[in-house]
Parts: structure tokens; C-alpha cells; sequence
């Protein structure tokens, strides 16, 4: 009887060990796709704000939250400011647990 249940167990291993990556793969796919749409998101609010005048970049943190990076040309600080306005306003709206903004001097990147 243990014989033919240790078999079984042998023959299922391979499978269960495909669906535990195929639900790696698919979660890490959740992931990738959420901070794409969040990095458009904001690209597209501050272009229909103030133009094409800044491109975020937006990546998830280790322990949580997100990162913004920003090059914005500091040689024009109101235009700084009306591009942390939108950036803010856009990931306040959302259910955006703790955002860190990264202010990078134009042409850093």
C-alpha cells in the first residue's frame, strides 16, 4: 500500500513543482506590470499638466513603498515645483502606501 502512494508522490512532484513556478512567474509578471502602469500613469499626468518636461522613473522599494526619480531642471524652480505638485497629486489619489521622491539634476541619468 505505502508503495504504490510513494510512486504517486513521485510522479505528482513534477507537476506540483511546475505550478509553484508557473505562480511565481505569474506574480512576479503582477508585480512588473503594476509599476509600469503606475510609471505611465504619472508620465501621462504630468504631460497633460506641464508637457513633456520630466520622465519619471518608478520602481517598487525592498520593504515596501515606491520610489520616484525625477530629472527636473533645478535652474527653474517653479517649474520644480508645478512638477512636484502633479507627482504628488497623482500618487496621493491612488491607494499609494509611502512614496520617496528622488529629485535628479536634467541630463544626470
Amino acid at each position: 500500500m505505502l508503495t504504490p502512494l510513494a510512486a504517486l508522490a513521485v510522479a505528482a512532484l513534477p507537476f506540483a513543482a511546475l505550478l509553484a513556478l508557473l505562480a511565481l512567474a505569474t506574480r512576479r509578471e503582477r508585480r512588473r506590470a503594476e509599476v509600469v502602469a503606475r510609471q505611465v500613469a504619472l508620465t501621462d499626468a504630468i504631460h497633460r499638466r506641464l508637457g513633456a518636461v520630466a520622465a519619471p522613473t518608478v520602481r517598487r522599494r525592498p520593504h515596501g513603498g515606491w520610489e520616484i526619480a525625477l530629472a527636473v531642471p533645478f535652474e527653474r524652480p517653479a517649474l520644480v515645483q508645478d512638477v512636484l505638485a502633479v507627482a504628488l497629486a497623482a500618487t496621493a489619489g491612488g491607494q499609494t502606501p509611502r512614496v520617496r521622491l528622488v529629485l535628479e539634476p536634467l541630463g544626470a541619468r
